[in-house]
């Protein structure tokens, strides 16, 4: 028996460190996955690995990359690690490289930690910041397989499709976002500088004044006497509201309220289960078993009750089902994922199809996405008219009341 020390992930996400007695490597990760931990590194105790050891307790470099750089540092070391570039060398290239000195930082601490005796995984574990528990899994499995620059080629297409999406995304919410900023600074500007000028013209009028006239000059008095309070109201609201949702049980039940929502539920459910099966495509490619690529996908999971349900699913897997059982017996999986995950398990490429159905689910997304906006910009100048409107209408009858009033 030798001794084995492990960073490995629980059912709930968290690491665990610690160490185990086993006959090889092998059986350490059984014993492991018996305990409910996916493993992501394993190693001998002793030795070598008091040394590897030794340097990660030594102090990272500060700082965290952005996914931007982090995508294009893995696309530039998956090019150098196929072309054969040893590591270390490859680490030391690619820090020359970045104009950004917390990137060059980070890259060159992994390379230090490489040229220490640590595997890059390892390596990498310095920064959890910047490597998530998924990446650094994808990266141990690639290590162990000898297929370290293919697999570090798929991380930069996974990190490089979510960069795609998110900047979709971006960029359509721009134009909406300028709209109704640009909307309001317009309405809040005459509640404050216009409309309390007219309020002294009212005020000789000796009739009743008509309700909406009455209710914009309320409306008018509140914002220009009370302004920093309506501002240090709405600042404390989203700070409260950000407090919230930090708590679990908080999350749980909003995450849970917009699985429910009609139309917007739909998307939100696809959306997390593309970036399930997706990281899953990824890590079961790179050489991990189904089962652990399920276990360290829940983190890719933004949605709590999403990851609940991929939980539950590592557990039927471990339980002897295959993935497409577990996808079957969960609803909160697409039909689409479960016909796709069927198909790659009956023809051996399970992670192809995977990537397949995550590919359509992001299509199908991104066409929804157009077609909601195209509807929300045009409700916004409506909406802003209408508020304008209202605003002219109450400063327009009075005055066709006096109107009235002298021609009578």
């Amino acid at each position: 028996m030798a001794r084995y020390d492990y960073l490995a992930v629980d059912i709930d996400g968290h690491e665990r460190h610690g160490g185990i007695d086993a006959a090889n490597e092998q059986a350490a990760r059984a014993a492991l996955a018996a305990k409910k931990l996916v493993p992501v590194q394993i190693r001998a105790a002793g030795g070598p690995g008091e040394k590897r050891g030794a340097a990660s307790s030594l102090p990272a470099a500060r700082g965290s990359l952005k996914h931007k750089d982090r995508m294009l540092v893995t696309r530039q070391l998956a090019a150098l690690v196929g072309a054969s570039v040893p590591v270390d060398e490859t680490l030391g290239i690619v820090a020359q490289q970045q104009e950004n000195a917390v990137v060059r930082r980070i890259v060159m601490d992994v390379r230090n930690g490489i040229q220490e005796g640590m595997r890059l995984a390892d390596a990498l574990g310095r920064h959890k910041t910047s490597f998530s528990g998924a990446y650094r899994a994808a990266v141990a499995g690639g290590e162990r397989s000898g297929n370290l620059g293919v697999v570090l080629s798929r991380l930069a297409d996974h990190l490089a499709r979510e960069h795609a999406l998110r900047s979709k995304i971006t960029t359509a919410m721009v134009y909406p976002a300028a709209l109704l900023m640009v909307a309001t600074a317009v309405v809040t500007s005459l509640m404050i500088f216009v409309v309390p000028a007219l309020v002294d013209q009212f005020k000789a009028f000796e009739g009743r004044l008509p309700f909406l006239t009455t209710l914009l000059i309320g409306t008018s008095n509140l914002i220009s006497g009370y302004w920093p309070l309506l501002l240090l109201g709405l600042f404390a609201t989203v700070v409260v509201i950000r407090t919230a949702l930090a708590t679990e049980p908080v999350r749980m039940v909003v995450d849970k309220l917009l699985l429910r929502l009609p139309i917007i539920g739909k998307w939100v459910r696809n959306v997390n289960a593309s970036r399930f099966v997706r990281s899953v495509a990824m890590l079961n490619a790179s050489g991990l078993p189904v089962l652990e690529s399920v276990r360290i996908a829940k983190d890719s999971v933004p949605n709590r009750a999403v990851a609940k349900a991929v939980a539950a699913m590592g557990d039927r897997i471990e339980e002897g089902e295959p993935l497409s059982s577990a996808l079957r017996q969960s609803t909160l999986m697409p039909p689409m994922v479960i016909y796709m995950a069927v198909g790659g398990e009956n023809s051996g490429e399970l992670p192809a199809m995977l990537e397949k159905a995550s590919e359509q689910l992001d299509q199908d997304f991104e066409s929804f996405l157009q077609a909601a906006l195209s509807l929300v910009e045009p409700a916004i100048i409506v909406l802003m008219g209408g508020i304008v409107a209202s605003i002219v209408l109450a400063i327009m009858l009075p005055i066709l009341q006096l109107n009235q009033l002298a021609i009578g």
